[in-house]
């Protein structure tokens, strides 16, 4: 559409149809004797846009219409001339740049009255009368509230708090331009901070136009930092709330945890620390070592964030508690850790492993020897030769003796 031209499109292209749906759509018709003004009740016009206020004179009388006026009622309750039209001077309308009758003329049943606007403007909202004269049934009159709306354009962002512990804004969202001012909302799920929201609403970059900026606030701290937030900005213009989304960048002061002491400390042990882990944004600055009792042992050494204990003495550091203390830009946080010792022992336990170790391995070893010893002396058994003695018959005569020996040695001789 060309917005250089009071009106861009032909009403008489659309009048038949627009007719109809004037006949159809809900309205109001005020009659007397078969002669009724047909109106649709609620126009909505977007600032900017062209609309329609639609008008007819329905009668099913022989009636003449001698002048058709639309007046506009002023917040004083007066009414201003808008458009006239006279059956044979025809239209006179003071702002014929942006308005102008749909009809020609003044002929045809039903008679249509419709005036179409263009470069809508936020004045012309407001209560419409459709009056028609008649003759011989006198004057005819409804009534058209038009409503003229301006989409708001929507933005959200994050806000860069200052490094300091208050309650400050944490993100912002602004609705520009929109008519009527839009409801801003925030959807969070924030857990372990209250959040705040203030708004402030001022003209928009036109006339009749509004700009709400809502901020959400909150006291810095690691629970909402890297959070994602939405602001739903609900409008007129609009079926469905407009959301966007914003991710948080939020400052909090140190939150410390201490370690190193899972595993038990013996009596003797050497170069085992304790290490302070703080979460904070932005980074930590100092670490301070202490106890509850007063300064370091003498065995230790403040090395930043971790605590050395040169050698465990169940003298100097058992049942003794060491504090953490954690420093940044937002300020400070402490966390605190009770150091037992246990009684010195006769080896390590790395000792004990390899002692360990070491005497299955030297049974592995006695075990194999054993299997050795037995083959060997197995094999020798199975290698000697083996003398078999040959008995003869015993016979009577003398001799015998003899013959077994002589037998032995024959057989000897025979496997040899």
């Amino acid at each position: 559409m060309n917005r250089h031209t009071p009106l861009a499109w032909s009403p008489r292209l659309l009048l038949p149809g627009l007719l109809l749906l004037l006949l159809l759509l809900p309205g109001r018709a005020k009659a007397a004797s078969g002669v009724a003004v047909q109106v649709l009740t609620n126009v909505t016009g977007f600032l900017n846009e062209s609309t329609a206020l639609l008008c007819s004179l329905m009668s099913t009388e022989n009636v003449t219409v001698t002048q058709v006026t639309w007046m506009k009622k002023n917040p004083d309750g007066s009414r201003s001339t808008v458009a006239v039209f006279h059956p044979t001077k025809g239209p006179n309308i003071p702002d014929s740049d942006r308005m102008t009758f749909w009809a020609p003329k003044l002929d045809g049943h039903p008679w249509n009255a419709s005036l179409a606007i263009s470069h809508v403007r936020a004045e012309d909202e407001g209560s419409y009368e459709c009056q028609f004269a008649t003759f011989p049934t006198g004057s005819r009159s409804n009534s058209v509230h038009l409503r003229v709306l301006a989409r708001p354009t929507n933005t959200a962002e994050a806000l860069e708090p200052s490094p300091t512990l208050k309650l400050q804004d944490l993100a912002k969202c602004t609705s520009t331009g929109g008519r009527p001012p839009p409801q801003i909302s925030w959807l969070s799920n924030l857990n372990g901070s209250e959040p705040h929201v203030r708004e402030t609403t001022e003209q928009g970059p036109q006339p009749g136009t509004f700009t709400v900026t809502s901020f959400f606030s909150s006291m810095p701290s690691s629970y909402a930092d890297g959070k994602n937030i939405t602001c739903s900005v609900e409008h007129g213009s609009a079926q469905e709330p407009e959301l966007l989304s914003v991710t948080l960048s939020v400052p909090y002061p140190p939150e410390v945890s201490i370690s190193g002491n899972d595993e038990e400390w013996h009596e003797g042990n050497t170069d085992v620390a304790l290490f302070c882990d703080a979460r904070s944004k932005p980074e930590p600055t100092d670490y301070e070592w202490s106890t509850t009792t007063g300064p370091l042992p003498s065995n230790t050494e403040a090395q930043g964030n971790r605590l050395l204990i040169h050698k465990v003495n169940k003298t100097t550091i058992n049942n003794v508690t060491f504090i953490c203390n954690v420093t940044n830009a937002l300020g400070s946080g402490q966390n605190q850790i009770t150091v037992h010792v246990k009684e010195s022992v006769p080896s390590d336990r790395a000792t004990i492993i390899g002692i360990t170790i070491g005497i299955f391995a030297l049974l592995i070893v006695i075990g194999l020897l054993c299997c050795c010893y037995v083959r060997s002396r197995r094999s020798r058994s199975d290698s000697r030769p083996s003398t078999q003695v040959v008995y003869s018959p015993v016979n009577n005569n003398i001799n015998s003796t003899q013959d077994i020996e002589m037998n032995s040695i024959n057989s000897h001789n025979q496997r040899t």
